[in-house]
């Protein structure tokens, strides 16, 4: 009774009674949720496992970078444990990808999947087929040019250049600047093929069809040569027997050498003459009579 008087006396103690109550209340509410939510997690959280029980893999990592077109190295390569399974397409043992090309850089650290590994080099594209110290350069052909188009990659070729007679006559002697100054010039040797067209493998009857350009491995020296000699003339190629590795003499050839009255031409006819003459037993008489004609031999 009393505390009911001292209330009704002291309205602030009503409202801070109720403040309390309230108050309470809420910590009840912040327990219950709070017990819930631990229970719906211990519910659903997996049991602990130890070390032992979790399950691995073995697969391989790039230790140092494989470059695009190299072969790949056992030393290239390194055994990590990852957690299974194990990512598709990545390797478990370093013997099935020893040998096999990078189709791209492989960085150190990285997975070696089998999407960047080709058994081919040529998968790598042509820059894997570039030797140390070579190029690769493209001329323009016609199939005229490519050995009537029996050309094909991985053949051996000599490059000849034919250069225009206007070309020649700019710096010829006046003198000697009548008829054709044209000159053709044997002009590198044992040249390997790596692409015809855009074929890195030449296969099948129509392989050749529609050829513009053919990948020569070159110098860098040869390059500026051939950069001259496709701008001012014209290039052809001749096929090797790939056995072959002699050298061939460079000499300018021009119409003179093709004429009939070339010293060569005149020494090889004058001894088909003396052949025949040898042969004969005498002298050959013509004897004609009207529309007849008749030939005798005599003795000499």
């Amino acid at each position: 009774m009393r505390f009911v008087q001292r209330i009704q006396r002291n309205p602030l103690t009503l409202l801070f009674l109720g403040m309390a109550l309230i108050l309470v209340a809420i910590a009840l509410v912040w327990i219950n949720v709070s017990t819930r939510y631990a229970n719906s997690r211990e519910a659903t959280a997996p049991a602990h496992a130890s070390p032992e029980q979790i399950s691995t893999a073995s697969i391989l990592f790039a230790k140092q970078e494989i470059r695009r077109g190299s072969a790949v190295r056992p030393d290239d390569l390194e055994l990590r444990e990852v957690a299974a399974p194990a990512p598709p397409g990545s390797f478990t043992d370093t013997p099935s990808v020893v040998g096999r090309v990078a189709t791209s850089d492989i960085l150190p650290g990285q997975i070696v999947i089998a999407g960047a590994l080709s058994e081919e080099r040529v998968a790598a594209g042509v820059a894997a087929l570039v030797a140390a110290g070579e190029r690769a350069f493209s001329v323009r052909v016609s199939e005229d040019q490519i050995a009537g188009g029996f050309l094909r990659v991985n053949d051996r070729v000599d490059v000849f250049v034919t250069l225009p007679g206007a070309l020649r006559a700019q710096s010829a002697d006046p003198a000697h600047s009548g008829g054709d100054q044209s000159k053709s010039a044997l002009l590198l040797q044992n040249i390997a093929v790596l692409a015809v067209g855009e074929r890195l493998v030449t296969s099948g009857p129509d392989a050749l069809n529609g050829v513009r350009t053919v990948t020569l491995a070159v110098t860098p020296n040869a390059v500026a040569r051939l950069v001259l000699a496709d701008r001012l003339g014209r290039i052809a190629l001749a096929i090797r027997n790939p056995s072959d590795s002699e050298v061939a003499p460079q000499d300018l050839v021009g119409l003179s050498d093709l004429d009939s009255t070339s010293p060569e031409v005149r020494s090889a006819a004058a001894s088909t003459v003396k052949r025949e003459g040898a042969a004969s037993p005498g002298h050959r008489i013509t004897i004609y009579s009207g529309a007849t004609t008749t030939s005798v031999t005599t003795d000499r």
